[in-house]
């Protein structure tokens, strides 16, 4: 069985995949999502469609009240560290820095928790300041009922097999 390490790629919406043997080869994130079926690393149609509609049923000229931007309610300050650009109703430049943002959510929690996260862990580190669910123990259990509750909606769209 061959181990896959995915890397973020310079190029827009391109992931690298770096195989137990040393190979690298440019990637899509739909390729990957093919490649690996139901990985959490990848933000494939299923989780941007499910992320959109928690946050802002998939709107892009979204606006949260903490000031949040894009259909994917990023932070600016979060937007900034991936992308100079303040393109936030820009459906593709969104989608790239929210793809950047996930896969950076995922290695962090992969290496604090040490395990795969679930979708369910995923969204709450998407959904919460930086720390809190590491502060929490990784233990859903341990957070509010409200974020249990989205958690549990996104894990549910991502489910669903009707896009």
């Amino acid at each position: 069985m061959v181990n896959w390490l995915i890397a973020q790629g310079l190029m827009l919406g391109t992931i690298i995949v770096l195989t137990s043997f040393g190979l690298s080869s440019a990637k899509t994130a739909s390729e990957i999502s093919s490649l690996i079926p139901n990985n959490p690393a990848v933000l494939d149609a299923h989780r941007r469609f499910a992320l959109g509609m928690i946050e802002t049923a998939n709107k892009d000229n979204a606006i949260g009240l903490a000031g949040e931007v894009s259909r994917y309610q990023i932070m600016p300050s979060v937007w900034r560290h991936y992308n100079n650009s303040q393109q936030y109703q820009n459906p593709s430049v969104s989608l790239a820095v929210a793809q950047k943002h996930w896969l950076t959510l995922y290695a962090t929690f992969k290496k604090q928790a040490r395990r795969e996260p679930s979708d369910f862990d995923m969204y709450v580190l998407w959904n919460t300041r930086y720390g809190h669910y590491a502060r929490k123990g990784f233990k859903p259990d341990r957070l509010s009922p409200v974020v249990r509750d989205r958690a549990q909606r996104f894990v549910n769209l991502v489910r669903c097999d009707k896009l």
